[in-house]
């Protein structure tokens, strides 16, 4: 009884937010500025908003939690929905401080800790049939939503949930005899259940248990079994994601982002190196130009991208675990290409997936084709959320002694360095301007990402100009004092980009990070299959003067089509009926 009211008491509001009990053993080179010290305004303000607003305020907690209370589950795969709202929740809680999602967030987290059995077990499956298909994975997203509530309410019966998962873990899979072997606990080649990992590096971390490092290990070896996926070594032999396992993306992301945080805690450079050879392999031959990968939620051949709606473009729950992928090597290494790739994936791919209005999510989003939001509780509407909830993860932060400044958002930031004040339309304008407010005299580096997109960046204090490149950071070092300005000016860089060898024919056009499409309610005196600007040396207009008093954003671009009439295109982002491939001038 001690422990059912432990439980079910109220969620701690503590002050102090926990602080991991496990150093790392590999120091982060950039560490985001935390949710708190974040405004963010602008585009991604709007959609963040929309994202609370919209979609996680109107959380069915019945649907998500029916199958924990009453056993089982309408659906092999329900249970994971609770753990991700949570992750969604806990992240936008932390930034908006909404009271509404927290008397949320609080009741499916009470909701889901009171239906833990007595031996630890948080799944959604008849006695008979737990550890099979996707109880494992369950299990990890109970991990990882009550962990992610615990990171920031501090409720020890989140941890002691946490824990009693953790142990039940342990004690029913492994190499001694009676114990299960997790591979074939799990759908796709295992890689369902042993994705399990991230949030166990992330219990070890909290709590110092050894126990729960040495079941990491064990899994890492588990994939190396004769049944498992050899992920390891598939990858250091191949370099390729669609030779290794069945090629199945998401699993397949969410076990390499958790042998990334093995080596943040490890130290160990044998979990690092296959998963830079995974990120070099998908960003060079699997990767959109939306930010995504995978058709038919599988890793495809190379550069074979296949992008109508019947190819089932982009699943969501890949593209937020790509996102999670980048920003792991993005902690890890400092380098600006993660940055590159993040922003790519949150301006287009992401933001795609949302409708702007609703808050509704798409499960596959074509890059030709008709979008297809939905209320409906299924992964990728789960997923979505979380990956717009991380967006404040990605923009600034603390980086080789000053402040990164990653993403180009108006908004202000607070650090121990400096508060910065920033202004910008981007990415409608490449113009950014940025007020330091330091302690009195204070010297540090503030680095500019400079997007691989651009031809062309400066920024300028004090009259003195600094030029960047592209696909680096820009330091500019100084004694600041209050109220110093860096002046941005980078080119929105148009490029027209070809669809070979997927869409030979076809070409597609990006106006600084964003990929642009033609939408059909707009250019009616066109038939989009034929639509082909006038030559590959395109020049874009401002065409929001074009833009009907119905259409949900204001940013379009006129360009000359080869029939001599103009072409009205979108951000991929905004599109509703579109193509983004076409025809070749």
């Amino acid at each position: 009884m001690r422990v059912l009211a432990f439980l079910l008491a109220p969620a701690c509001l503590c002050a102090v937010v926990p602080r991991p009990v496990v150093p790392d053993k590999v120091t982060d080179l950039f560490v985001p500025a935390p949710f708190e010290s974040q405004k963010i305004e602008g585009l991604l303000g709007d959609r963040m908003r929309m994202n609370l607003e919209g979609r996680l305020l109107h959380l069915d907690q019945k649907a998500v939690l029916q199958g924990f209370q009453h056993r089982p589950g309408e659906q092999e795969w329900i249970g994971e929905h609770a753990g991700k709202f949570l992750d969604a929740a806990a992240n936008t809680w932390a930034f908006s401080h909404d009271e509404k999602l927290k008397t949320l967030m609080d009741s499916v987290a009470r909701q889901l800790m009171a239906a833990q059995a007595a031996d630890g077990y948080l799944g959604t499956y008849a006695d008979n049939q737990r550890w099979t298909s996707w109880d494992v994975w369950t299990h990890k997203y109970d991990l990882l939503g009550l962990l992610a509530y615990y990171r920031v309410t501090g409720d020890p019966a989140a941890l002691a949930t946490c824990r009693r998962i953790g142990d039940l873990l342990i004690e029913t899979f492994g190499e001694k005899p009676r114990q299960r072997d997790i591979i074939r606990s799990g759908e796709h080649v295992g890689m369902a259940a042993t994705s399990v990992l991230e949030p166990m590096v992330m219990l070890y971390r909290y709590t110092g248990n050894h126990a729960y490092l040495d079941f990491c290990f064990y899994l890492t070896r588990a994939w190396e079994q004769p049944n498992g996926p050899h992920i390891i070594s598939s990858l250091m032999t191949t370099g390729s994601v669609f030779k290794t396992a069945n090629a199945k993306a998401y699993e397949m992301l969410s076990n390499l982002v958790g042998l990334a945080d093995l080596y943040r805690i490890s130290g160990e450079v044998r979990f690092l190196t296959p998963v830079e050879l995974a990120w070099l392999d998908i960003s060079e031959r699997r990767l959109y130009i939306s930010g995504t990968t995978s058709s038919s939620e599988h890793f495809r051949d190379n550069d074979q991208l296949p992008a109508d709606e019947k190819a089932e473009v982009g699943e969501g729950c890949v593209t937020v675990t790509w996102m999670q992928l980048n920003w792991q090597l993005l902690r890890l290494t400092g380098e600006s290409k993660y940055a590159d790739q993040l922003e790519r994936s949150i301006f287009n791919q992401l933001l795609a997936a949302q409708d702007s209005q609703s808050g509704d999510i798409c499960y596959f989003t074509p890059l030709n084709g008709r979008k297809n939001a939905s209320k409906g509780i299924s992964c990728c509407v789960s997923s979505e959320p979380r990956g717009i909830a991380m967006i404040p993860l990605t923009i600034w932060g603390e980086r080789a002694g000053g402040i990164a400044i990653n993403q180009y958002v108006p908004g202000h930031v607070t650090t121990r360095f400096a508060d910065i004040q920033s202004e910008t339309t981007f990415p409608l304008s490449g113009h950014v301007s940025l007020t330091i407010n330091p302690p009195a005299g204070k010297q540090f580096p503030v680095y500019l990402r400079v997007p691989e997109w651009t031809q062309h960046f400066a920024a300028t204090v004090d009259g003195v100009r600094y030029a960047g490149h592209p696909g680096e950071y820009l330091p500019i070092e100084r004694h600041w004092a209050k109220g110093d300005k860096i002046e941005v000016e980078m080119e929105m860089t148009v490029q027209v980009i070809s669809g070979a060898p997927t869409y030979p024919n076809s070409v597609a056009i990006q106006r600084g990070p964003q990929v642009l499409a033609l939408e059909k309610d707009l250019n009616r005196d066109q038939e989009p299959d034929d639509a082909a600007p006038k030559g590959l040396q395109v020049s874009l207009r401002d065409a929001s003067a074009e833009l009907p008093k119905w259409w949900t954003s204001r940013e379009a671009f006129a360009v000359d089509g080869k029939s001599g009439s103009m072409l009205i295109l979108v951000p991929f982002a905004d599109a509703k009926d579109y193509r983004v491939w076409l025809k070749k001038p």
